[in-house]
């Protein structure tokens, strides 16, 4: 993924399809959604507080902005380096899902064995080992689990909204979550312009 223009061409899309009054002012005078990218030293920093090194697309998404406002259209904020941690440390009261989220699972393959294949078993519940990327999200998160690395590196991620009533959706990284954001926020604000490709 080349992050700076497909993230500028979110950010114009989101302007032009958004009431002058409602984004942030600076959003409206830099035509960025983002921040400004995260230095190495701060990534480093980060690393070594959680004490993983982060997956690719992340760390790249992170060099090109430390955080990120309006993904999709449910998740005003994302966090940056300064505040990234896991999930069972700020929101302990997630970890309470992973039976839920296996009942789920269970009932769907025993309905259609194709119905989830991405509901692969976990060694650990998924939220405990899990990495907290959102900040401010409508009662649901975004995480990364690097309990389930591929072999590029890429931890697997996920997205959960407790009104949806339907099991955490998996991604097979950070890039592939990013786009459905993308493509939720383009069908539900239907900008004028094509949708940009990865």
């Amino acid at each position: 993924m080349d992050w700076e223009p497909w993230l500028r061409r979110w950010s114009e899309e989101r302007i032009e399809s958004t009431d002058p009054a409602e984004p942030d002012p600076e959003v409206l005078r830099d035509r960025w959604l983002g921040f400004a990218p995260a230095t190495a030293e701060s990534i480093a920093a980060a690393q070594a507080r959680i004490d993983h090194t982060l997956p690719p697309s992340y760390r790249q998404f992170l060099l090109t902005t430390d955080g990120w406002r309006d993904a999709g259209e449910f998740v005003p904020r994302m966090r940056d380096t300064s505040n990234l941690g896991w999930l069972r440390d700020l929101e302990p009261h997630w970890e309470a899902w992973e039976e839920l989220a296996e009942e789920w699972d269970r009932n769907r393959e025993e309905e259609d064995d194709d119905a989830h294949p991405d509901a692969d078993p976990q060694d650990g519940n998924r939220f405990s080992q899990s990495l907290l990327i959102s900040l401010d999200a409508d009662a649901g998160i975004l995480f990364l689990d690097p309990g389930d690395i591929d072999d590029a590196g890429e931890w697997a991620a996920y997205s959960l909204f407790s009104w949806n009533a339907e099991p955490p959706t998996k991604y097979t990284s950070f890039t592939a979550l990013m786009e459905d954001l993308y493509a939720e926020f383009r069908e539900m604000r239907q900008p004028t312009s094509e949708p940009r490709g990865a």
